[in-house]
């Protein structure tokens, strides 16, 4: 500590620069930690409400006690029903609370209602109000609700008043709990599920929901989401490595004579070495003294912001000690491994040209500074910054580097931004309709004579199903339709039969070609069907048939969409009252809002990289400067001006900075397609990669700014300096 505190009064502004970029890379590292944050508090709200393994929709039975099921803990029934007020859909859930062992419900004011009382979602009223459901009028007792109905405006009542509003005749959902809850035994648990109510002649409304291990639905989502911003928190590590080994490199061979001197004494090489090597570790450590909790606290924002945004719970406060562990790791193993070689070549460096305090490799001493001196390099102040630069190519690389790592980490933001927009638009951009009409209860509970003779208006199926382990979207159109554009890349659309035709990004990421048979389950089984298409939809989506998907879920007939091509008037004939009404122009609006959540996130983690950027490219500048003190001091000493060093340096650095721009960009580009690669592969998506061609210039003026601003800077520090002290090379 007393070395490192020596260190930093001698170099101040090096280190704490160095100290500062460790920091935050290992900040932006932090992000690794959003899934388990957010797990931590996902798992904790789902243990308190005893979460169900499976929930499935069914057509109403009059008890879970008919059900036949093999390895359950406990199985409970609720009704669930949508319910037009006047202030929107408000959904009722019926529950035995005396009994209530899943998914309980506890007010966070008030209390369990009785019969002909209420309890409900925040917002949606207080205690002592009323609310009239299906002219039954509802005192509310108590405020509160489930992780499972976050989201949701939701009415809690007892069985009996819940039957009495919705009409439904026992219960309609089922919650079960399994003694053992891997995802293999809750397929098993779906499957019993399916047969029993089969044979009792009911069936499955919706494509059941399964939580396995005790985990959440949207984890997978967030622990994707977190990697990727992850990725960049990665970048702006490897970027604060190489600001160490820069600042490191620099202080060690500032104490070259000083080691010299040790040595001639006696001093051992091995001891000598490990002293040095402890420099770069307290940077590196007292880096991650800071880096940490501000790890600590970016995790906990980021899980709090996507969470909120996106399933509105709020999340307790929670530390990955993996993450923040492996940080550390990180910051030591990493600064111990670039310092080695500063070490190990200044305890190597002859004794003689140690103590002489001159550079002992002068240009010249290569053949390539041979050959280059050779060439026409235009002027003195060219020929200097020129020769300059390919003399120090260790020095010359770092600045490039860091000034490489910043464009690329700018440019594959904005890319990742535009290509998550062109993504939203072209999951859109295929279908044709305007406004959207469908079933917020599960099951097809409408007739699809209830478009009428319209043309503008369509009846169709939207439904939830399994391809392997992926979840889909099952549409069930006529083949005629006129809403959803039928040009196919390969193939031919559907037809009537029992084809399917699948999105093309979703077919050749798990090897589905035309000709190929699919097993898709749905909510009546497992149903196979022929590939005779593949659509250029982004999305996970599978378009059957309508007739033939009616007929497979058992409810010929029925549909549970319509859409119009015109305004929501029209198709205010056909809005049943337990439906959503959406315009397209709402839905693009709502990718929008989500997709700024993500971009600002993506946006903190490249400044961050770019701040660890601009400090590299100063303290490699410094690193230069020391390196460069004899030459520009003699500069100095035949009459060099201030303005003229900054022509050498800026002559210098500005080439620098453009080569490391069109690197950067290339880096960037190939980055992008790498992380979108990436999200690709495990979303089995095509989302494809829109380069953010406008922001490389954009870059290239920073790089440049930030260059000339340093080159200033640093020759107007030089020219401070006393020729003659540095010249005769005192301390």
């Amino acid at each position: 500590m007393s070395s490192l505190t020596r260190s930093i009064r001698r170099a101040p502004a090096r280190i704490i620069a160095s100290i500062m970029a460790i920091a935050l890379a290992v900040g932006a590292i932090g992000v690794f930690a959003v899934p388990s944050v957010a797990a931590h508090s996902l798992r904790e709200l789902a243990l308190d409400d005893h979460i169900a393994h499976v929930a499935a929709d069914t057509t109403p039975i009059a008890s879970v006690d008919q059900l036949d099921l093999d390895g359950v803990e406990v199985v409970e029934g609720r009704v669930s029903r949508s319910i037009a007020t006047p202030e929107g859909l408000v959904r009722v859930i019926g529950i035995d609370f005396p009994n209530q062992t899943i998914n309980i419900v506890e007010p966070d004011l008030g209390e369990l209602p009785g019969i002909g009382q209420a309890l409900v979602s925040e917002g949606l009223a207080e205690i002592g109000d009323t609310v009239t459901l299906a002219d039954t009028p509802l005192e509310v007792v108590g405020v509160g609700n489930t992780t499972w109905w976050a989201t949701d405006d939701v009415v809690y009542t007892q069985l009996a008043d819940a039957e009495a509003i919705t009409g439904v005749d026992g219960v309609n959902r089922v919650l079960v709990r399994m003694v053992d809850p891997r995802s293999e035994s809750l397929d098993t648990a779906v499957e019993d599920l399916r047969h029993s109510l089969n044979a009792s002649g009911e069936r499955l409304e919706s494509f059941p929901i399964t939580v396995p291990d005790g985990r959440h639905p949207i984890e997978q989502d967030l622990i994707q989401t977190s990697t990727m911003i992850g990725l960049l928190g990665v970048v702006a590590g490897i970027v604060a490595l190489t600001l160490l080994a820069s600042t490191t490199n620099t202080l060690i061979t500032e104490r070259t004579r000083e080691v010299a001197i040790m040595r001639s004494l006696g001093g051992v090489r091995r001891p000598l070495r490990r002293r040095l090597r402890g420099l770069a570790l307290g940077i590196a450590g007292a880096g991650a003294l800071i880096g940490i909790p501000l790890g600590i606290l970016v995790a906990n924002v980021v899980a709090r912001v996507v969470l909120t945004r996106f399933t509105g719970i709020t999340p307790a406060f929670a530390v990955s000690w993996t993450v923040m562990g492996a940080s550390l790791a990180f910051a030591l193993i990493g600064a111990r491994l670039v310092a080695g070689r500063a070490a190990r070549r200044v305890t190597r460096t002859p004794l003689a040209e140690a103590l002489r305090d001159r550079e002992g490799s002068p240009f010249g001493g290569r053949w390539s500074d041979r050959v280059l001196a050779r060439m026409p390099t235009g002027g003195l102040f060219e020929r200097m910054a020129l020769r300059a630069g390919a003399h120090r190519r260790a020095r010359t690389i770092g600045v490039m580097v860091q000034l490489t790592a910043g464009v690329a980490a700018v440019v594959t933001v904005a890319s990742l931004g535009t290509s998550i927009a062109a993504f939203d638009e072209a999951e859109l951009e295929p279908w044709n309709w305007q406004s959207s009409v469908q079933a917020v209860d599960a099951g097809l509970p409408f007739d699809a004579a209830l478009a009428g003779g319209d043309d503008s208006i369509e009846a169709a199926i939207v439904e939830v199903g399994e391809v392997g382990d992926w979840e889909v979207l099952v549409f069930g159109l006529s083949p005629d339709t006129i809403m959803l554009d039928n040009d196919v890349r390969e193939g031919r659309w559907l037809d009537g039969s029992r084809g399917v035709v699948v999105s093309a990004g979703f077919a050749a990421n798990q090897g589905i070609n035309v000709g190929s048979d699919v097993d898709i389950a749905l909510a009546s089984g497992v149903e196979r069907y022929r590939v005779q298409g593949l659509h250029r939809s982004r999305s996970l989506d599978f378009y059957i048939p309508i007739d033939v998907l009616a007929a497979d879920l058992d409810s010929e007939g029925q549909v549970n969409t319509f859409w119009t091509t015109g305004s929501p008037d029209q198709i205010d004939m056909v809005l049943p009252a337990a439906a959503d009404l959406i315009t397209i122009d709402e839905l693009q609006a709502e990718n929008v809002e989500a997709r700024a959540v993500i971009a600002k996130i993506f946006w903190v983690i490249g400044l961050i990289i770019v701040g660890v950027s601009v400090l590299g490219v100063s303290s490699a500048m410094a690193v230069n400067l020391y390196e460069r003190r004899h030459e520009l001091a003699a500069f100095q000493a035949i009459g060099g001006t201030k303005a003229q060093m900054r022509r050498v340096l800026m002559t210098e650095l500005v080439p620098q900075a453009l080569v490391a721009s069109a690197v950067g960009a290339v880096a960037g580009w190939y980055g992008s397609i790498a992380i979108i690669g990436f999200f690709e592969s495990v979303n089995a998506v095509e989302i494809g990669t829109v380069f953010a061609t406008s922001m490389v210039p954009m870059a290239t003026v920073a790089a440049v700014a930030v260059v000339a601003l340093i080159a200033a800077t640093a020759a107007r520090r030089a020219a401070k300096r006393p020729v003659a002290v540095v010249l005769r090379g005192a301390a």
